[in-house]
């Protein structure tokens, strides 16, 4: 991991849950290949304005700084990339990309994103969370602690299949990349209607998926707080195939 002063000058990189600042994840395939590489750094500019970040490097001034980062990397570019905008650093980190395509088992977990749009540093509370998990094969599955229906997860997007017919979540949640790079398979192949469940209707859905930079399009097998199984897989087949497809150079 990397990171610079806003006068270009190398520093050390912080630990980024609770600090103020906004983040990306890229993943960068073993080909050198970064998916949605353009899309990405305009989200990240766009939670840093969210959040009111006062110092803003430019669309090229990031990608200038990411294709250094990425000099200094030896072997295999396989890979998630995590870019941070703080007060007065811009930072790049990277891990191993494990959690690809992976099915993966949801543990519940109740909270309420502060600012849905952004993706925020300063949440402690949810991203510090993620080391109790086995990413690989887990996740957080965010409960709202009041209305009680499911929107995402800690580091997806979900759809919700019922049949022929989705249900996906389009309020109070960040809809990313990979889910709008989707949507217009999704609207042509099923029948979609946006919204989010509430957990005592998990039982009408055969099958959840996950969409996000890390997992790419992955299958949820059981949430086992709320007694929910996955019943087949055909939608997150063609789903998975489709994004395979998207993420080729």
């Amino acid at each position: 991991m990397h990171a610079w002063t806003k006068e270009g000058a190398s520093a050390k990189h912080p630990e980024p849950w609770g600090l103020r600042g906004a983040f990306t994840s890229l993943r960068s395939f073993a080909s050198g290949h970064i998916a949605f590489r353009d899309n990405h750094l305009e989200r990240l500019l766009n939670s840093a304005n969210r959040e009111g970040l006062i110092w803003l490097p430019t669309l090229g001034e990031i990608s200038d700084r990411l294709e250094e980062f990425l000099t200094r990397q030896s072997g295999s570019l396989d890979c998630l990339i995590r870019i941070c905008l703080f007060e007065d650093l811009l930072g790049i980190s990277s891990r191993p990309a494990l959690s690809d395509g992976n099915p993966v088992k949801g543990r519940l977990f109740e909270y309420r994103r502060p600012e849905p749009l952004a993706k925020s540093t300063a949440e402690a509370q949810l991203y510090g969370r993620l080391h109790k998990l086995d990413l690989t094969t887990e996740d957080w599955i965010l409960i709202d602690p009041q209305e009680q229906d499911l929107r995402e997860s800690a580091t997806s997007n979900l759809i919700f299949v019922e049949g022929n017919n989705l249900l996906i979540p389009d309020q109070f949640i960040l809809q990313g990349i990979v889910l709008n790079k989707l949507m217009p398979f999704l609207g042509s192949e099923f029948s979609v209607t946006r919204g989010s469940p509430n957990k005592k209707d998990l039982g009408h859905f055969d099958e959840i998926i996950l969409c996000g930079s890390g997992r790419g399009v992955a299958p949820l097998i059981s949430i086992p707080e709320l007694d929910w199984t996955c019943g087949q897989d055909q939608v997150f087949q063609k789903a998975r195939s489709q994004y395979e497809e998207l993420v080729q150079p």
